[in-house]
């Protein structure tokens, strides 16, 4: 939409996916949506995303990478921590490139040090969308947390919630069933 009908320029959206093997399929999808402008369009997780603006790369470290460290880097270059805000200004809008749309998928995995780089990222030149489900939350073991999702309006003022309520992914049999049963969908612990 933004690419064919908008006519936005791709170079100009940024899309952020919860693992590798989304960012793929994202990737995929694009191709198959808009063929080879999808390759100007960036995708990525925001581990790769926070690596690429600390000028990090798996290639570069013999040890470990830690991932936490390079969210914490990231967010402080965008934020542009201790420099004066003209320059912290200069410095963020270098670093992001002229992205003007920040998509980020799957918004219910997010865990907080995710969720201070994407407020870092989000400007007033810039529009962020963010999609999620409170009912697909799967990664709590890494630090997703649901309340994230529900925090959005808070983590982000001023954002609008649009609420999907039709579902084309689902047979009638699941979509009934969720209705019935919710307490059957979700696992705590």
């Amino acid at each position: 939409y933004l690419v064919r009908i908008r006519r936005e320029n791709p170079h100009a959206l940024l899309a952020l996916a919860y693992n590798r093997h989304a960012a793929l399929e994202i990737r995929r999808r694009l191709t198959e949506l808009i063929g080879d402008d999808a390759r100007r369009v960036t995708v990525l997780t925001c581990h790769g995303l926070a690596m690429r603006l600390v000028g990090a790369s798996f290639a570069q470290r013999s040890e470990e990478v830690d991932f936490d460290a390079v969210l914490a880097e990231a967010t402080a270059l965008l934020e542009g921590r201790d420099l004066p805000p003209e320059d912290a200004d200069i410095q963020r809008d270098r670093l992001l490139a002229g992205f003007r749309w920040i998509l980020v998928d799957e918004y219910q995995d997010t865990d907080p040090a995710q969720v201070q780089l994407l407020q870092a990222l989000t400007s007033t030149d810039s529009t962020f969308v963010a999609v999620g489900d409170p009912d697909q939350s799967i990664y709590r073991w890494r630090g997703a947390d649901v309340r994230i999702l529900r925090s959005f309006k808070t983590d982000f003022p001023g954002a609008s919630i649009v609420k999907l309520e039709q579902n084309y992914r689902s047979t009638g049999s699941v979509v009934k069933a969720a209705a019935v049963a919710p307490e059957m969908m979700v696992h705590e612990g």
